[in-house]
Order: structure tokens, then sequence, then C-alpha cells
């Protein structure tokens, strides 16, 4: 419909049709093909181990990076907001010899196509295939790091260094806000969990809280430690 639209559709300037073709198309198409790539790359999505995955991901980010350095010369021009090439690339007719073009453009509705609207669509979704690959790949990284602790090896073992009040307190702090398996984990369980994975006994746990609870200044001196350590790391790296 919308093609139908354009091609009957009299610009009312040059300005009209330079931002129709560089600016509203582009960003139509970029999310076809952004949604078609993802598409694709998951129908691929080789189902071996973590290292196959993870090679298969960063050959698609590869892929993106080739692209853009294929198209460098362009990407700076709508990078930096360029202008001055704008009726060349962006307006419909046939293009400047002298301005190299892909040659799928030959094979496109000339009344509905400019030499470069496509391009520009490509980087968008390139820019966005940038983001979602990365997530995907901390995600699996993510996923190596869970199963390292659920098999006992972390790499390096790491111990609780701070005192046991310390660990009860964020203990119950993690329980009292849900924030583990969505509030449905038992306090018993997330102990387990802490002691297994920092090699600690906790004790009479119970009591611990029970001190702390009874304390009439600062109940949570630990929390309040931790977040004005981590305000003054946001500071100093400001």
């Amino acid at each position: 419909e919308l093609k139908t639209f354009i091609i009957s559709y009299p610009f009312a300037s040059t300005e009209e049709e330079i931002h129709f073709f560089k600016e509203l198309k582009p960003l139509l198409a970029s999310k076809i093909i952004y949604y078609n790539t993802v598409y694709k790359i998951e129908v691929r999505f080789p189902s071996g181990s973590e290292d196959v995955q993870r090679d298969y991901l960063l050959s698609e980010t590869d892929r993106i990076s080739k692209s853009f350095q294929r198209n460098l010369a362009f990407y700076q021009y709508h990078r930096t907001k360029a202008t001055y090439l704008d009726r060349q690339y962006f307006m419909r007719g046939k293009p400047d010899i002298q301005i190299i073009v892909d040659s799928f453009y030959y094979e496109t509705d000339p009344q509905f196509s400019t030499s470069h609207d496509f391009k520009v669509a490509k980087i968008l979704a390139n820019e966005l295939l940038e983001i979602y690959l990365t997530n995907r790949l901390h995600e699996l990284e993510r996923r190596e790091q869970r199963k390292r602790v659920k098999n006992g090896f972390t790499g390096k073992v790491l111990r609780w260094t701070g005192t046991k009040r310390a660990l009860v307190e964020l203990v119950y702090a993690l329980d009292a806000c849900g924030c583990l398996n969505k509030g449905t984990v038992d306090i018993k369980e997330i102990v387990a969990y802490f002691e297994y994975v920092f090699d600690i006994d906790l004790g009479d746990f119970y009591h611990t809280y029970m001190e702390l609870k009874a304390k009439t200044k600062d109940r949570t001196g630990f929390l309040s430690t931790l977040k004005d350590r981590l305000l003054l790391r946001m500071r100093e790296q400001d």
C-alpha cells in the first residue's frame, strides 16, 4: 500500500522526497530486514556445545562488521548526518554513474527506490543486529557461568571473607525482596546455596537474624556499606 501511494504521490518538494527516502522508508525497511535476519539466525542456531554456539554468534557478528567495512564511506556519510550528496543518493531516477551502487538497485522498482535508501536500511538493521547478537553472547556466557556453578566449578574458588553476620544480612535482604525464584524459595534453601557457593557454615542463621532485628540503630549496616561503596565507585568513575 505504501509503495502504491508513493508511486502516485507528487512530492511537494525535493526536500520532502529526500526526507522520505533517507529517513522514513529506511526506518520501516530496517525493521523488516532485522526481524527476517533474526529469524534466519535462530533457525540456523546450532544445537551443539557452547563453544560451537559462541563461534556461530561471533561469525554473525563478524559478518556485520565486514558489511560496515565494505560500505565505510557511506556509513561515515550516514553517521555524520552529511547532506551534500543527498540529491544523488535519495532522489529517484538514474543514479550518477560515478557513484558506486549495488547491483540490486537495478532489480528494484525505480519509482519506489533510490540508489542508497536500502543501504541506510541495512545500516539501521545491522546496528540493531549488533545489539541482538551482543545480548545473545552475554546470555550464552551467563548460561555457562550458571552451569559451572552447578557443577561445583567456577575456575577460581570464591570464598566469603566478610563476616557471617554480613552474609546473613545479605541473604535475608535477597529473600525479603523476592528476587530469587520469584520469591518462592525458602530462606533455608537460600542459606544452603550461599553456604555451598562460598564454602561457609552460617550456623544458627535465624539467631543471627534476630540479633540484627534487636539492634536499635543501623540494623542493616552491611547493606548500608554496600550502597555507600557502590555510590563512591560510581562517583570516582564519572
